[in-house]
């Protein structure tokens, strides 16, 4: 069954708080588009059996999150969806 991204895909939005000191982080795009000049051209699915997590079993999308206040990023996981979610209520 074919998995997305809901972030990706904007049919949600990152919505993870620091780590360090709480503040809402900013979505600064996929991990996986920081690995190289033409990582952004590379399939996802390609790019998920060889970066050491295990994203591609587990149908996650790592992406980047900023904080404007502590100047870090953090690598936030999102699980990915199946087209089935789409046809289920949202509560």
């Amino acid at each position: 069954m074919k998995h997305f991204c809901p972030v990706c895909n904007g049919l949600a939005a990152l919505a993870n708080d620091c780590p360090r000191c709480g503040q809402l982080l900013s979505d600064a795009g996929k991990l996986y588009d920081f690995y190289g000049a033409y990582s952004p051209y590379r399939e996802i699915d390609d790019a998920k059996l060889d970066n050491g997590y295990p994203d591609r079993q587990n149908h996650q999308c790592l992406h980047t999150g900023w904080c404007p206040q502590c100047q870090e990023e953090h690598t936030i996981i999102v699980q990915e969806w199946t087209p089935a979610m789409l046809a289920q209520p949202f509560m």
